[in-house]
């Protein structure tokens, strides 16, 4: 019995430690199987966490964005730029306003000028027309004058040298300008029948002669200075 026992205890122990073994591999069994467990969970998590991120909307709601309301300091930033706009409209609508008017005031002052020049031109035409009727009546008084003279230089011609010479002077108080075209006119076309009248006209009154012969000498060459053309006013007015 003695030598039973000791066999009998070892062999329970041993059975004991089987036993405590047994239950070490079935906790780490256990254990493992738990932690392949979590990984896989934790491998999925990663996945679908993955998905997620790369397509929000399909997963997550996206939130709305909310303009916020400006503040009171915003509108107060705002109301100087709309003042400030409305101030540059008024400024252009005034600047317009101005162009307007100058325009305006050309476009009068265009048509005043333009009335001013049709009034020029009508008062040009009618003095053109005024001159042209004067110079007819002039060159007509003209044709009509010579046409006495060349009557009174064939009448003179038909006188006497001596009778001629004394109806020139007498003909220098009553019509002097008369006496100085027939003069030139029987001196420039009938020198020889004027010399004689001269030399007739110097014995009746020498100093008469003399001044008629400086007026037709005055007439002859147009004078050069100021004072040569009033010597010559001067002797035809004596």
């Amino acid at each position: 019995m003695s030598a039973v026992r000791p066999l009998a205890l070892i062999a329970l122990l041993a059975g004991a430690l089987f036993a405590l073994k047994a239950l070490a591999f079935a906790d780490g069994a256990s254990l493992f199987f738990e932690s392949r467990a979590e990984a896989r969970e934790i491998a999925a998590g990663q996945e679908a966490g993955t998905g997620d991120a790369e397509t929000p909307a399909a997963s997550e709601p996206v939130p709305e964005t909310v303009t916020p309301m400006p503040s009171q300091s915003a509108g107060g930033l705002a109301e100087p730029e709309t003042a400030s706009h409305a101030q540059l409209l008024t400024a252009l609508a005034e600047r317009r306003r101005a162009l307007d008017a100058r325009e305006a005031e050309l476009d009068t002052r265009e048509g005043l000028i333009e009335v001013a020049e049709q009034r020029v031109e009508e008062r040009i035409a009618r003095l053109e027309t005024l001159r042209g009727e004067v110079e007819a009546l002039l060159g007509q008084l003209e044709t009509e004058r010579q046409d006495e003279v060349n009557s009174l230089v064939a009448t003179y011609r038909s006188l006497e040298p001596e009778a001629a010479a004394r109806i020139l002077i007498s003909l220098d108080e009553m019509d002097p300008d008369t006496l100085l075209m027939v003069s030139r006119e029987l001196q420039n076309s009938f020198g020889r029948n004027f010399a004689a009248i001269m030399g007739e006209m110097a014995e009746i009154d020498p100093a008469f002669a003399a001044r008629l012969t400086s007026r037709l000498r005055a007439q002859a060459m147009p004078p050069q200075t100021v004072a040569e053309l009033e010597a010559g006013f001067d002797a035809a007015a004596h």
